[in-house]
């Protein structure tokens, strides 16, 4: 990995995403390999940052919602996954003690999901999704971690370090409230202790549980590197189940992919809200803001990484290409969507859209049209939005294909390559707009993966302009 200099002991924050922890645990061998790697690569640590199991997160909320309807779903299919792991995994030395604690966790999410009135939403929702997913998965590899002799421990919900705003659904954390509590964590390590972390939960200053949003594991482990910065050379590893290449290589099957070694925070976010799930959008406006590298670790060949960070090392125009379907053009009159805009902007806190400019009609109305990233949103809303002007027209079923890549700004003909490569493709919109590091094509959705093919087969091409 990356080499530090200096006088500060290296520490690494290694997240491993759900989709690693399957819930029947056989990938449990190779993330403790990856810890043990870690640990004897620096002088303290690691930080595990750990998610829910896969699918765990988004049971518990079918869950939640079915106490909120008044008609429950049971708990313990979710629970029964962590008692099967703790037989497989954890050493009788220990199982009493786990067994025990996983039990009361279980408690205190039925506790929760009981004192749901009718809606699923702020601390309640917390809590069950964190003491059923991450703080159940954090307790278990605590002890997985003391099965395999390795002295480890975990920060109990009264210590908690990551210290949030009261926005629970969504929460951000807050650097100088949280550095108030960085000590707990520097204690462990200076022991020589491996701290395993609950990853996606925060806690108000005055104790209540938040979430950190979805994929909010990435930035726990972002966020806790930026908090130790100051006292060791904090390195954050996302492990993630594929390097990032540059393009799906599932869409282009008889195509080439490469892999990209190194994004700027700005690509990585322009093309993490374009459909390549690199990295979840607050962790990379996180490590932004403290100049904080992210290496993207593949699980089953860690050096092949990739680096988010400042500046590129890569000398790539096109840095990659991507696709999302589900996408919606809205249309409405111009001078009743500033009104829309700034409600959703502001009020709703949503940056899923684009606007895509205004004309004039013949009629002499001027229309403007806003793309949508998330037409789901558009078509569970369409009826609230028509009070903002009831004439307004969606166009669903589109999708959007991204060209990615800062050097584009200094690139001239890139966009034409594009479109000369989908000639036979019908293109809804086009925007061209280099100077933002992205060219974005609208397509219908049915054609989203051939328009990716035949971009990606002249990326090449591009790179060598």
């Amino acid at each position: 990995m990356l080499e530090v200099q200096g006088l500060k002991k290296k520490l690494d924050v290694a997240k491993f995403g759900g989709s690693l922890l399957d819930v029947e645990g056989q990938s449990i061998p190779k993330i403790l390999q990856r810890i043990k790697e870690l640990a004897e690569e620096t002088e303290i640590g690691p930080i595990i940052v750990l998610s829910a199991p896969n699918g765990t997160t988004d049971k518990l909320i079918e869950i939640g919602n079915s106490y909120a309807q008044s008609s429950p779903i049971l708990l313990d299919p979710i629970f029964e996954v962590y008692y099967k792991l703790i037989d497989l995994y954890i050493i009788e030395k220990y199982q009493d003690e786990v067994i025990k604690e996983i039990d009361n966790l279980k408690l205190l999410t039925l506790d929760a999901l009981r004192s749901i009135n009718k809606r699923f939403s702020g601390t309640i929702k917390a809590r069950i999704l964190t003491f059923g997913g991450e703080l159940a998965m954090s307790t278990l590899l605590d002890y997985i971690l003391k099965s395999n002799g390795l002295n480890s421990t975990r920060i109990p919900l009264s210590d908690w370090p990551i210290i949030t705003d009261d926005v629970f659904d969504d929460a951000t954390p807050n650097y100088d409230l949280s550095k108030k509590k960085r000590h707990i964590l520097i204690e462990h390590l200076e022991n020589g202790k491996i701290i395993s972390m609950a990853g996606f939960l925060g806690v108000t200053s005055d104790g209540l549980e938040t979430i950190l949003g979805r994929g909010g594991s990435d930035l726990t482990a972002v966020f806790l590197s930026c908090l130790l910065r100051k006292r060791f050379h904090a390195q954050t590893l996302l492990f993630k189940d594929f390097p990032i290449q540059s393009t799906d290589p599932k869409v282009v099957p008889n195509q080439l992919t490469d892999h990209i070694t190194s994004l700027t925070y700005n690509e990585a976010h322009k093309a993490s809200i374009m459909g390549m799930k690199i990295v979840q959008h607050p962790a990379i406006a996180m490590a932004r803001r403290f100049s904080q590298p992210l290496l993207i670790v593949p699980f089953d060949n860690p050096k092949k990484y990739s680096i988010i960070q400042s500046k590129s090392i890569s000398n790539d125009i096109v840095k990659c290409i991507t696709g999302k379907v589900g996408a919606a053009i809205l249309s409405m009159n111009d001078e009743k969507s500033h009104t829309l805009e700034d409600s959703l902007r502001i009020w709703e806190k949503r940056n899923d859209f684009l606007d895509l400019g205004a004309e004039t009609l013949e009629t002499g109305t001027r229309i403007r049209d806003f793309l949508f990233l998330d037409s789901d949103f558009l078509r569970k809303n369409e009826e609230k939005l028509k009070g903002f002007d009831e004439n307004l027209k969606v166009e669903y079923g589109l999708g959007v294909v991204t060209l990615i890549g800062d050097r584009m700004k200094n690139s001239a003909g890139v966009a034409s390559l594009a479109i000369s490569s989908i000639s036979g493709i019908n293109i809804k919109r086009g925007i061209f707009a280099p100077h933002t590091s992205q060219i974005i094509i609208v397509v219908d959705e049915k054609n989203v993966n051939t328009t990716i093919a035949a971009i990606h087969s002249k990326i090449s091409k591009m790179n060598r302009k």
